[in-house]
Order: structure tokens, then C-alpha cells, then sequence
């Protein structure tokens, strides 16, 4: 992928906002959102790669909110984090293009390593295939 990502983290929790922004941002460019709606406005006005989603918000539930950004931005990849979701919520979740689920509180490296995974999912889908030849991920 050439040049920085753009991430959005968007959660409830300022200090967990506050440490993954400042975690991050030497590998990434990164911009935070308290909620769904100002991370909604961040979208119409950036442009993003990835969204960090926390799946419990006061204003909306995280499959609520996937569905919302995935209506308007079908080529953002998405990765949820939770403390608990139930099985079926999850299914939907990537019935609904969430590209992965992180269990809080969740391990730097294996966040890193998902968030990598997602942009080179994000690059493979964004390169023309002139042959029509089948890619796995």
C-alpha cells in the first residue's frame, strides 16, 4: 500500500481513544471520534482506510454503526473491539463486512498484525484483475 494509512478510531472511552491514537500514530496516520456520529462526519469529510470500532457505544451498538459506514463506504475495512459479543452479533457482524472481531483488552502486536491483514485485504481488492483471476486472502 503506498503512503500512510488512515485510521479511525472511534470509541466512547477518551483514554482508550488517547492511547490508541498515541500507540499508533507512528506507523499510521491516525484521527479518533467520540461516537458514531462525529465518526461519521470524520468519513464525509476524510479519507480513511481502516475504522477501529468500539462495538458498545451509548448512541449505537457496533452492527448498527458497521452497517451505517459499510452503506457508505462499501471499500473501508472495518475491525470491531469488544469486551463481549454474542455469537450471532458477531455472525452478522461479518455478514456485514467487518473485516475482524478483537476481544478487549486486546494485545498491541495482534492488533497491529489485524490492522496489517485488513490494508493488504483493502489493497488486494482495490488492484484491477484485467484476467479475471481468483485471489485469496
Amino acid at each position: 500500500m503506498s503512503g500512510t494509512a488512515r485510521i479511525l478510531v472511534v470509541d466512547d472511552h477518551l483514554e482508550l481513544l488517547e492511547f490508541l491514537r498515541y500507540t499508533l500514530r507512528d506507523r499510521y496516520a491516525v484521527a479518533t471520534a467520540v461516537g458514531v456520529q462525529e465518526a461519521l462526519k470524520h468519513l464525509s469529510d476524510y479519507s480513511v482506510n481502516l475504522v477501529l470500532l468500539d462495538f458498545k457505544m451509548p448512541e449505537a451498538n457496533g452492527v448498527s454503526a458497521l452497517r451505517e459506514i459499510k452503506t457508505r463506504y462499501a471499500d473501508i475495512e472495518v475491525i470491531l473491539m469488544t469486551a463481549y459479543a454474542p455469537v450471532d452479533v458477531i455472525q452478522e457482524a461479518f455478514r456485514l463486512g467487518a473485516f475482524a472481531f478483537l476481544m478487549k483488552p486486546f494485545d498491541i502486536d495482534n492488533l497491529i498484525n489485524t490492522i496489517e491483514e485488513a490494508l493488504r485485504n483493502q489493497a488486494l481488492s482495490r488492484t484491477p484483475n484485467p484476467g479475471g483471476i481468483r485471489r485469496s486472502v
